[in-house]
């Protein structure tokens, strides 16, 4: 059997949207794989069809029952159109592993995301 985790990491990245109902409900953006963790190394949000506000944050964090978040972009960043780097934002776990056999969600801290139609995200990521 090969080792899977052996070899040079690869950055992948993931780059979508997100509807404001999507990001309050918590949008997986990167599958889970069994045994593999994830390690957030950068990225950007850009609100779009107004300002965000409402909530504390827009994160990225893990799937799962209790998600730990990677990154957290304040929405006083997030104006409509203005690409926001995560690493600007609260990096809490940015560039650590995150927990194995589970994924990425795009979602927000505190009360619902509101104003804003949706969020572009661009998520740079390796698996180990």
């Amino acid at each position: 059997m090969a080792n899977t985790k052996a070899g040079p990491r690869h950055v992948r990245i993931a780059c979508g949207n997100a509807t404001t109902a999507q990001v309050n409900t918590g949008q997986v953006i990167v599958p889970a794989i069994a045994g593999r963790s994830i390690v957030v190394v950068g990225g950007w949000l850009r609100a779009l069809g107004g300002n965000a506000s409402g909530a504390t944050s827009v994160d990225i964090a893990s799937t799962g029952g209790s998600p730990v978040t990677a990154a957290a972009v304040p929405v006083a960043s997030l104006t409509s159109g203005t690409v926001a780097a995560i690493s600007a934002g609260t990096a809490t776990n940015m560039g650590a592993a995150l927990e194995a056999g589970r994924g990425l969600q795009i979602t927000k801290t505190g009360a619902s995301l509101a104003t804003a139609t949706s969020v572009d995200y661009c998520i740079e990521y390796v698996y180990l």
